[in-house]
């Protein structure tokens, strides 16, 4: 954090850009029109209570914006170069590094788009878009609480 903040000082933009460490399944101070989670949902021990946390955060009309791996809607038998990767990736680490966080959920690197729907349900979003962003490797998202 310590090297974040010193980048965003450097920049001209400490007086806006804070960092803070913490849990994301956790309450958050502040209230926020948009909050990301980039990379990241698919390795959180609690993606539902942190997905929950985000959306208590937002002030009336924001949203949240979520962007992770990139695959295919549906599984598939042999699947392409790019959902074989990840489901190597999802062995090799985001699997066994969730598990030891003692996760409640444990969805590894491959979470298709329905997995993030139900997720977003569950935490309490009443909007739920699969953007129409293309990015070779990411899959974006749209939470929006009512």
């Amino acid at each position: 954090m310590d090297e974040a903040s010193t980048h965003a000082a450097e920049q001209g933009l400490a007086d806006r850009v804070t960092f803070a460490l913490g849990d994301a399944a956790e309450p958050v101070s502040g209230r926020y029109d948009l909050v990301c989670v980039f990379e990241a949902l698919h390795d959180i021990a609690d993606p539902v209570a942190a997905l929950r946390s985000a959306r208590d955060a937002l002030v009336p009309g924001g949203a949240v914006l979520i962007g992770d791996e990139k695959v295919a809607d549906h599984f598939t038998a042999d699947g392409d170069l790019l959902e074989r990767l990840n489901y190597g990736f999802s062995v090799l680490h985001c699997l066994p590094a969730t598990r030891a966080e003692g996760a409640t959920v444990e969805a590894g690197t491959v979470l298709r788009p329905g997995t993030v729907r139900s997720y977003a349900a569950e935490a309490g979003y009443g909007g739920f878009t699969d953007l129409p962003v293309d990015h070779d490797l990411w899959r974006f998202y749209r939470l929006d609480p009512s």
